[in-house]
C-alpha cells in the first residue's frame, strides 16, 4: 500500500493513496470555484420603448434577433401598448417584453386568472406567486420550458410584461437567464415613470 508522508510545523502525517487524491481532487475543486467568474456576461443591452418609457434589459448574445413589430408582442388586442419578440438565432427560445394600458382595469388576481385561462391552459405551473401588484407563473408547456412576470404599475393603470419560452433540453442555461433577467427586471421597475 503506497502512503503519501507530508511534513508540516515538525510533524510527520502519513495518508493513504486514496486520502492524498481526495485531497488533491477537492483542492482542486476549490481552485476552480474560486476562478470562475462570478456574474454571467450574456450581453445584456437596454430595449427602449419610448411611449411607455419602458426601459428593459435583455440578454443580446442569447436573444439575436429582434421582431421589430410591436403588434406580435404580448397583446394584439391592444391598441396602445409598446413590445417587442425578441428570439435565439435559431427559434427555439422566445423572450417578449412588452408593457400596454390596462384598458380592463384588472388588478394582478385577476391578470393571473386570466393568463392560466388563455395562455396556460394544460400546462404543468411548477411554480406560482401572487403579491398584490404582480404575479409570476413558471412551469412545463409540452417540451418548453416558460416563464412569465406581470407587474401592475401606474396606479393600476399599467402592465408590465415579460415571457420566456425555452426548450426542456435547454433548462439548465436558461434557468440562469431568467434568474439575472428577474433581478434586472426588478430594478427597471423602480424606474418606470407614469
Amino acid at each position: 500500500m503506497m502512503k503519501l508522508v507530508v511534513e508540516q510545523f515538525g510533524f510527520r502525517r502519513h495518508f493513504s493513496r486514496a486520502v492524498a487524491l481526495a485531497t488533491v481532487m477537492l483542492a482542486s475543486l476549490a481552485v476552480a470555484v474560486t476562478a470562475a467568474p462570478v456574474g454571467r456576461d450574456f450581453g445584456w443591452a437596454t430595449y427602449t420603448s419610448p411611449g411607455f418609457d419602458l426601459n428593459f434589459d435583455y440578454p443580446a448574445r442569447v436573444f439575436t434577433t429582434v421582431d421589430e413589430d410591436p403588434t406580435s408582442a404580448l397583446e394584439p388586442r391592444i391598441r396602445d401598448r409598446a413590445g417587442r419578440t425578441f428570439s435565439t438565432a435559431d427559434g427555439r427560445a422566445t423572450l417578449q417584453v412588452g408593457a400596454f394600458q390596462n384598458v380592463d382595469r384588472l388588478d394582478a388576481s385577476g391578470l393571473r386568472a386570466r393568463a392560466l385561462k388563455t395562455s396556460y391552459v394544460g400546462a404543468q405551473v411548477e411554480y406560482d406567486r401572487l403579491a398584490p401588484n404582480w404575479f409570476v407563473l413558471s412551469g412545463r408547456r409540452a417540451d418548453e420550458m416558460f416563464y412569465e412576470r406581470v407587474t401592475v404599475t401606474c396606479g393600476g393603470r399599467r402592465i408590465d410584461v415579460w415571457q420566456m419560452s425555452y426548450p426542456m433540453a435547454e433548462r439548465a442555461f436558461f434557468d440562469r437567464v431568467v434568474e439575472d433577467m428577474a433581478r434586472k427586471y426588478r430594478l427597471a421597475l423602480a424606474n418606470i415613470k407614469c
